[in-house]
């Protein structure tokens, strides 16, 4: 069966960078998760077919069984989801109510099916707006300039909120090929050292620096032919949720730009730093 037919395909994003992973579990088997990542507006969706569908079921149970719902009209398949609606809620209006013991029993195991779909649905919604979100944003493009007169490549980032980050910490690394002398080939992700890895504190706007020492086999990567993926991964926490915050991003060879200088974005006026994010990702060429 062809890669792109195959059941378990599931996409990754390695920080704007994807890939596809083939041959692993369903979907279906890690329920929380897959909730978890999918959007808002999937989210709400499913929800919804979810509540209409608990209600077409029992509201079609209902309609089946003339007199077990009093007030309701026999074989109504209306007054029977709406009964069904009312009882998942728990709502209960009184004009309509179980009048058998059949009657009793659909809408006693209705109602334990409405608090297992309430509380799941409270928690994941919970769980949805608690997750950390990320608070840094990186520059689109990344450069190969100078750096105290010395050759290097450099990444921008900024955080996006108020309050500062704390203990943070950066990670760049880059996706080199590696052929074996059998033949063969694997792919590794090899880090490269910062002239800073560590800030105790990033409020404003940072520059990934890494020096380009003579006959640098990135720099062959970049220059030559075979895919290049330069990565960058940023963590900290976050002091006003005390909570993690990461963020990452992946740059191929054309987002590298040789012989570039990021633009300034930090300015003072009248005494007071002013970083402005519209121009995280200004570069210009460095002079002949």
């Amino acid at each position: 069966m062809p890669p792109f037919k195959h059941p378990h395909r599931k996409r990754i994003d390695l920080g704007g960078f994807h890939a596809f992973k083939v041959g692993g579990p369903h979907p279906l088997s890690d329920l929380y998760y897959r909730t978890m990542e999918m959007s808002w507006p999937t989210f709400v969706g499913l929800v919804t077919l979810a509540f209409i569908g608990i209600n077409v079921s029992f509201g079609a149970i209902y309609a089946a069984f003339p007199g077990a719902i009093a007030n309701a009209a026999p074989y109504s398949f209306t007054d029977g989801f709406f009964f069904s609606v009312e009882t998942l809620a728990t709502v209960g209006y009184g004009n309509m109510a179980p009048a058998s013991h059949l009657g009793h029993s659909i809408a006693a195991f209705e109602i334990l099916l409405g608090l297992f779909f309430t509380a799941t649905n409270t928690g994941l919604i919970f769980a949805r707006f608690a997750r950390p979100r990320a608070s840094i944003v990186f520059s689109k493009v990344a450069v190969i300039g100078l750096y105290h007169g010395e050759p290097a490549l450099m990444v921008r980032l900024a955080s996006i909120r108020t309050r500062p980050l704390a203990d943070v910490t950066a990670q760049l690394s880059w996706l080199q090929r590696v052929d074996e002398s059998n033949g063969g080939t694997y792919r590794r992700l090899v880090e490269l050292p910062l002239v800073h890895a560590h800030l105790p504190m990033l409020s404003l706007s940072w520059t990934l620096v890494h020096l380009l020492e003579p006959g640098s086999e990135l720099l062959k990567a970049l220059l030559g032919s075979e895919r290049f993926i330069l990565a960058a991964m940023v963590g900290g926490v976050d002091t006003l949720l005390a909570a993690q915050s990461q963020g990452s991003h992946s740059y191929a060879r054309k987002d590298i730009l040789i012989d570039h200088q990021f633009a300034d974005v930090v300015t003072e006026v009248d005494g007071v730093l002013h970083l402005d994010l519209r121009r995280l990702h200004e570069t210009r060429a460095l002079d002949a």
